[in-house]
This record gives C-alpha cells, structure tokens and sequence, in this order.
C-alpha cells in the first residue's frame, strides 16, 4: 500500500510511494445556501441601521474568502462557534447603538446568528459523509488515508516556509486555507493536484519546502489512482466546503466585534471584558504543525 515516511522535525518531509488500491465512493454534495431566519431582517429587507442582514452575511462571507486566499486558517470547533455566535450576537445587541455608531450594524448581529443556525445544518448533514466512508473495502480507505496523508505532508511543508505576507499568494497556490476533508476523495485529489500545479508556478517555494521529483511523481501517482474513485471529480459544493465558508465568516464577524468593541468599550473594561470573554479563541493554523491523522474528518 501507500506509504509516507516523514523526515525529522527539523528537516523537509520525505515522500515514498508503493502502488495498490483501488475505488471508493465520494460524499454527498450540497449547495452553500442560508437558513431562512425566523425573523424578516434576515431575508434581505433593510434594517432600521444601515445594512441589511443579507448584505451584512455577503460581506462576512467576503472577508472570509479574503481570509482564505491569505492562507489563513484556524483551528476551533465549529459547534462551539456557533454557540458562542448566538451569545455574542445577543450581547452585541444589547449594545447596538454604539456598535453601530462604529459601523458595526445590526445587519451583522442578523447575520451572526444566521451563520450560527447554517453552521448546525452542515454538521448535521456531514454524517452521511461517514456513512459513505464505512462502505469502502480496506485497500480503498488506505488509498484514500496514503494520498490524504501525502497531501497534507506536503502542506505542512510548505506552511512552514511561507510566513511573509509576500508568501502567502504562494501559499494559496498550493492549497492553504482551501477546505480539506481527509474522507472526501474530491478533497485530497484537488489537493494534490493544487501542489502539482503550484510546485510549476513556485518552484522557489517547492525547492525551500523540499519537495523532490520523486514525491512529485508519488502525487501524480496517487492522483491518478483517485481519479478512479467514483466521485472523486465531483464538485466541491459538499457540506464540508460550506461549513468551512459558513465558520469562516462567523469567525470574521468576531474579529470585526473584537475590533470594535475594544475601542467602543475603552472607558468600560468590564463590559469589554465580559463581551471578549464570549469569543471563542482560535489557534492560527499557519504556523502550527499538525500531523495528517490530526486532519478533521467529514
């Protein structure tokens, strides 16, 4: 089967590669779509301040997206966002005006609370992504597990030498802050052909992360491997992309909150500490190591 021998920590990783295995069936897919709110200023009316709360969710959305094509990740458990998105929604609300007075509207508390509810529907529908899982022999889950784990070797590799600001289109290129589903054939064959193809546009990056010929061609490989996994090609509007947009843009709404209410709250430290208390805290992924088996699975 598939193999992965990782160098030393303080050295490139190593890639080798033997070949077996075969098919296995993909996730189900879904649109990014929101939940329609029980409230009418969710669903696109204007509200009395300023944005409505379908634009403020775009521009969320936008700044995610923003986020990502920085190669900017996070490591936090999406339920507990949610959760703690109704909270803090509820707080901010509670401080509307001055929030507001500061740009940040009631459109975006609408908003929160919107991607709060969305966040729950995609967990509740990954599950049928371990259904599918469980239906595939030994030789396919190991297929899926080797090329998975190459992929995200590599990743990592590349994570560690692209921590400048300048780096970080580079760093898209090879798939940092693209959703990525260990289970999800779909996931890991972009995956690796978004290395592939950036390994050719940044050879600079490939060399300093110490990616070889022979590990290219163990990707090429693999890749062609899971091209014969029914579903492998298939779009990637599944429930485990919109959960990482839904999430993204939650996340962007603390971050506008956070902002603003250090400033707002300045002469009221309590308040400000009781209101930055209900954010979640979330780990940078950029600069932390995680092995391929620490990968959340869909």
């Amino acid at each position: 089967m598939h193999s992965i021998r990782c160098a030393a920590p303080s050295g490139p990783p190593s890639l080798h590669y033997s070949k077996e295995g075969r098919m296995a069936r993909s996730s189900r897919e879904s649109a990014v779509k929101p939940r329609p709110a029980a409230g009418g200023s969710a669903n696109g009316k204007s509200l009395r301040n300023g944005k409505s709360a379908a634009d403020a969710r775009k521009d969320l959305l936008e700044r995610a997206g923003r986020n990502r094509d920085g190669a900017s990740q996070w490591r936090s458990d999406p339920l507990a966002d949610a959760q703690a998105g109704r909270r803090v929604a509820d707080l901010a609300q509670a401080h509307a005006a001055e929030l507001s007075r500061r740009g940040l509207t009631t459109g975006y508390t609408e908003a929160a609370r919107q991607l709060a509810d969305e966040i729950e529907d995609h967990l509740q529908a990954l599950p049928a992504a371990a259904v599918t899982a469980r239906g595939r022999s030994a030789e396919e889950a190991e297929l899926l597990a080797d090329a998975a784990s190459t992929a995200q070797t590599a990743r990592e590799a590349v994570q560690r030498i692209t921590r400048g600001a300048d780096d970080r289109r580079a760093a898209h290129a090879f798939g940092i802050g693209q959703p990525f589903s260990a289970r999800q054939p779909q996931h890991v064959l972009r995956a690796l052909r978004l290395i592939l193809e950036a390994a050719k546009t940044h050879p600079e990056v490939a060399s300093d992360a110490g990616l070889i010929p022979e590990d290219l061609q163990t990707m090429r490989d693999l890749a062609q491997d899971l091209e014969k996994i029914p579903g492998a090609g298939a779009p990637l509007t599944d429930e485990a992309q919109a959960l990482v947009e839904a999430q993204g843009a939650l996340r962007a709404y603390f971050d506008l909150l956070a902002a603003k209410a250090t400033l707002a709250f300045a002469a009221d430290p309590e308040e400000r500490a009781r209101l930055l208390s209900l954010l979640p805290r979330a780990d940078e992924r950029r600069h932390l190591r995680r092995s391929a088996d620490q990968v959340p699975a869909a």
